[in-house]
This record gives structure tokens, sequence and C-alpha cells, in this order.
């Protein structure tokens, strides 16, 4: 039951069949009492065109602009609801007849319900299966190769050739990065390597730490099972004779409510155990480059915010940064309550944090790169690429910028976007061929 797929059309399509049919059903067996269906048609749509406003766009609950996908669904459901409402009001109790339609409205509720998350969920592609929305994780743990830890005469990616052996794909799964100097309790993270990492006298790779959203159900998983990263990693590896990076996907929040940020404060040591305890593990468990020009950090929404802030902060760490629908700072969605929260109250440390501010202070920077992107349709965050790249280029990062077309603020726009990010920076590392 776990494993059923929340996206397949096969799911989605008979279940929104089923919805008219009972929504019908309430209707026909009324018939002579149109005039209310039509008015809670009406009504409800106006209703979910009001929601859809005022808690995504004015109270701004999730942090994002609702898409058209989301506000017509909301209609359509409050629309669905109106129509069960009226046939509960005029069905008596009585009639065989109209018990049935009771049965019905009170049936059709659900299924209106379950239909519009669905639908939203299919436009954002944030939860792939059951398992997923209910927060578990069917990741395994990651077997490491045979000889992990890099050795002295490891042989440099740009001089390596692939065995007759090679495997086919890459392998990922699960580990416990510590928080040995941080202290931060981060949850498992996920590693992914090419193929070129599994076999004998591995190459020394290039790594992207790669780090996930913050919200309901944020985990680093997301990038896997709603951006589909290994099916992407595993296509760019086959186009260049088994080389990719290592792309290691750590958390970075403790739990999907939490927001550090991706700085040290009270909310949690976040970037020393991005820009330290990391890295650390990664060094001493894979056979990964050690210079900073071969390191990204990499992001979605939160994640890419973080990917800005660390990338201005720790040049000498991250050569490269990939922001993906990022913001322009951290921030916990009010400036008062980030002040409050997340810097004690220290306005001049809130201020200090601000990545444009960092890299304005910092200019200039001789070797860093960015990947810049978001969403064409992305009203809320696609306006600040121009932004970010506009601060970044006058502080000396060399900088590409990317709208991926019909993109919102969703995994589509994440997968793409960090797909190509990736193999952005390995044309920069001289890792494609």
């Amino acid at each position: 039951m776990t494993t059923l797929p929340l996206l397949s059309a096969h799911l989605l399509l008979p279940l929104y069949a089923v919805t008219v049919l009972v929504a019908l059903g309430v209707v026909f067996l009324l018939r002579r009492s149109w005039r209310p269906f039509a008015i809670a048609l009406v009504a409800g749509a106006l209703a979910g065109a009001l929601l859809s406003w005022l808690f995504g766009d004015v109270l701004d609950v999730l942090g994002i602009a609702p898409t058209w996908v989301d506000r017509i669904w909301t209609g359509v459901v409050c629309a669905l609801v109106g129509v069960a409402v009226v046939g509960l009001v005029r069905a008596g109790t009585r009639a065989r007849g109209r018990l049935v339609v009771r049965v019905l409205a009170v049936v059709l509720v659900p299924l209106a319900v379950l239909s519009g998350a669905l639908a939203i969920n299919r436009d954002a592609g944030l939860f792939p299966t059951v398992a997923d929305a209910l927060g578990e994780s069917h990741v395994p743990p990651l077997r490491l190769p045979d000889d992990p830890a890099p050795r002295s005469g490891t042989i440099d990616a740009a001089d390596w050739h692939a065995p007759a052996d090679l495997p086919e794909h890459g392998r990922y799964g699960s580990v416990r990065i510590p928080g040995d100097v941080s202290h931060f309790r981060a949850r498992p993270a996920i590693v992914y390597l090419p193929p070129a990492a599994l076999v004998d006298h591995a190459p020394e790779l290039p790594v992207v730490v790669m780090l996930s959203g913050q919200g309901p159900g944020a985990a680093p998983a997301n990038i896997i099972e709603a951006g589909r990263m290994v099916e992407r990693l595993d296509r760019i590896a086959a186009r260049h004779h088994g080389l990719a990076p290592i792309v290691v996907m750590p958390d970075q929040l403790e739990a999907a409510s939490n927001n550090p940020m991706c700085l040290d404060g009270p909310l949690g040591n976040s970037a020393t155990y991005l820009t330290q305890d990391v890295p650390t593990w990664v060094r001493a468990n894979l056979h990964a480059s050690t210079r900073a020009s071969d390191w990204a950090i990499a992001g979605f929404s939160q994640g890419g915010t973080c990917a800005l802030q660390l990338g201005a902060t720790f040049p000498d760490r991250f050569g490269s940064w990939i922001d993906v629908s990022g913001q322009r700072g951290p921030t916990l969605g009010d400036e008062g309550d980030t002040i409050k929260r997340g810097f004690k109250g220290d306005r001049a440390a809130y201020e200090a944090a601000q990545p444009l501010r960092i890299l304005a202070d910092r200019a200039p920077y001789t070797a860093s790169a960015a990947f810049i992107a978001a969403g064409a349709d992305d009203s809320r965050y696609g306006p600040i690429v121009p932004v970010v790249a506009q601060a970044a280029r006058a502080a000396g990062v060399a900088v590409t910028q990317r709208l991926v077309e019909d993109g919102g603020h969703d995994w589509h726009t994440a997968g793409t976007a960090l797909a190509e990010g990736v193999e952005w920076f390995m044309r920069r590392t001289h890792l494609a061929r």
C-alpha cells in the first residue's frame, strides 16, 4: 500500500471520474432543486479563489505562491463541497431515495478533498508514493566501496579510463554523518556514487553537496524521490563514460518543521555541520577531491538559499554553488520573527548574514562560480534570480542563469535545474569529456 504511486494517471483519472459521478448522482436525484446546486457551485468556486488568495498570497502559509493548478483545484473542491452541503440540506430523512442522496453527499466530501489534494500534489511532484506522504523512506543503507578511503596516488578523473567491468548504474543509499564538531542532530543523509566510484582504482571525484527545501515532508529523500535525481545522475554518468560527481544529500534541518537557515545559532549549528562535519566524513570515506574548486553546494528552495549563503561565505570550501529557486537570504518568513528566533534579536547579526551583503563585503571572488535558476512561471522566486546574479557578478563570481520553461516552484523545476547544474559543474571541473 505504501508504494502506491500518487502521481500516476492510472490512479488519478478513475478517482476524478468517481468523484464526478457521485456529484452528478447527488444533483440528478434532486434534479428538481437544481438552482441551489448552481448557486453552490458558483459560491464554492468563489470561496476557493478567496481561500487561495488569503492563505497563499496574503498570509503566505507555505512560503510559496499558489500555482494556477492550486487555485483551480481549490475552487473545484470548494464547489463540490458546496454540492454536498446542498444535497444534505435538501434531502429528507424518510424517503429511501433521499437517504441515498445523503449517503452520496457524505461520500462526496472526502472524494473531493482527496481529488484536489492529489491533483495539487501531482502539480508540485512532492509525494510520488503513499510512503513519501507518510514521511517514510525506503532508501537502503549505502554499501560503501570495498576501498572507500582515498589513498596516495589516487587517479585524477581527467586521467582515468573506464574499465570493461564498469557498472551500468551508480549506487545510492543512506548514511549517518555525525555532527562531531557542530553537535547538529541531522537525520540520515543520502549519498550517490557514480559508476566510476564503484570500480577498483576509482578516480578522485568532485563532490556536490545537495540540499532539499524546508516545509511539510521535507527531507533529503525528496531529492531522489520527488526530484528523481538518481535517474538523472545515472543518465549524466552514462553520457560521460561513468563519470559524474559524488552527490551527498545531507539534512540541513534536523526536522521538516525546523529551519536553522544554514547558520550557526539558537536553531542549530547547521552551517558548521555542512562545512565541517559533512566534508570530514566525505574525505574519510570516499574517493573525493579535497580542492575547493572541486566542491559545489547546491539546493532547491530553502536549500537554494543555503547554497547562496554558503557559497558566498565559504568560497574556500565550495568553489561553486547551484541555487535553484532560493530566496535572497535566510528567513523564517517574517523579518521580525527571523531576527528574534534566529539571531536572538540582534538585527546587526541578521544584516551581516545576508548573502548579498557578504558578496559585496568580500569581493572580489576570483575563483567562484554560480548556477542560478528558477521556474519561468515562478512569480515569487523567479524575480530573485537576476537580483542575485547581478550581485554575484559585481563581486567577481562567474554566473550562469537559467529559467526552466513551464516551471513553477516545484520539483519539476528543481529536478531539471539541479541536474543541469551538475552538468554545468562537471564542465567547470573538466569532468565532462
